[in-house]
C-alpha cells in the first residue's frame, strides 16, 4: 500500500518574499556585529546603540512577528513601547533634552489609538486587553515620575497622558466590568 501525501503548491510570491525575509535576517545580524565594532573604531557618541535598536524593532515587527500575541492592539503597543525606548536611547546618547517632550506626545497618541483600536472592535479585543493595560500603567507611572523629577515648562504633557491614562481606565473599567476582572484572573491563572 503506498500512500501518497501531498500538500499545497507554495506560491513563487511566497517564495519570493521568504527568501527577501531570510536576506534581510542576515543583513542584520551582519549589521547588529558591525556597527559596534565600527562605532568602538571611529569612537565619538554611541549611535551604534540607536542603529541595534532601530533594527531589533525591525526584526521583532516585520521580520519575526510573535506567533501567539499577534493582534492589532499588541502589536501597536509594542511598536510605541519600543519606539518609547528608542526615543529615550536617542536622548540619552546622541541629543539630550528633549525625550520628555516627544517620548510623552508618543505615549499619549498611543494611548489614544489604543484605545479607540480596543473600543471599536470590543467583542474581539477585549481579550486582548493585557497590552492595552500594560500602557496605560505605563503612561500612569511614567506620567507620575515625570511630575516628581522633572522640573521643566513641559508638566503639561505628563499631566495630559496621565489624565487621558486614567480616563480610559476608568472607561475600561465600567465597560467591561466583572468581566475584565474574570480576564485578568484568566491571564494570571488564578482561578
Amino acid at each position: 500500500m503506498n500512500n501518497k501525501i501531498t500538500y499545497p503548491q507554495v506560491s513563487k510570491k511566497k517564495q519570493t518574499i521568504r527568501k527577501i525575509i531570510n536576506i534581510l535576517k542576515i543583513l542584520s545580524i551582519i549589521a547588529v556585529i558591525a556597527c559596534p565594532i565600527v562605532n568602538i573604531a571611529t569612537g565619538g557618541k554611541a549611535w551604534s546603540l540607536v542603529v541595534i535598536m532601530s533594527i531589533y524593532i525591525l526584526w521583532t515587527m516585520l521580520l519575526s512577528p510573535d506567533l501567539v500575541e499577534y493582534n492589532r492592539i499588541s502589536q501597536f503597543v509594542k511598536l510605541i513601547t519600543l519606539t518609547s525606548i528608542l526615543l529615550v536611547i536617542i536622548d540619552v546618547f546622541l541629543a539630550s533634552g528633549w525625550v520628555i517632550k516627544v517620548d510623552g506626545i508618543l505615549r499619549f497618541s498611543g494611548l489614544i489609538i489604543a484605545g479607540v483600536l480596543f473600543f471599536t472592535d470590543l467583542d474581539r479585543q477585549k481579550h486582548n486587553m493585557l497590552p492595552l493595560l500594560f500602557l496605560i500603567f505605563l503612561a500612569i507611572v511614567t506620567s507620575i515620575l515625570e511630575l516628581c523629577l522633572y522640573h521643566g515648562n513641559g508638566k503639561w504633557i505628563a499631566i495630559v497622558m496621565g489624565s487621558v491614562a486614567l480616563a480610559l481606565l476608568i472607561a475600561i473599567i465600567i465597560v467591561l466590568g466583572n468581566y475584565l476582572i474574570k480576564e485578568i484572573k484568566k491571564r494570571f491563572h488564578t482561578i
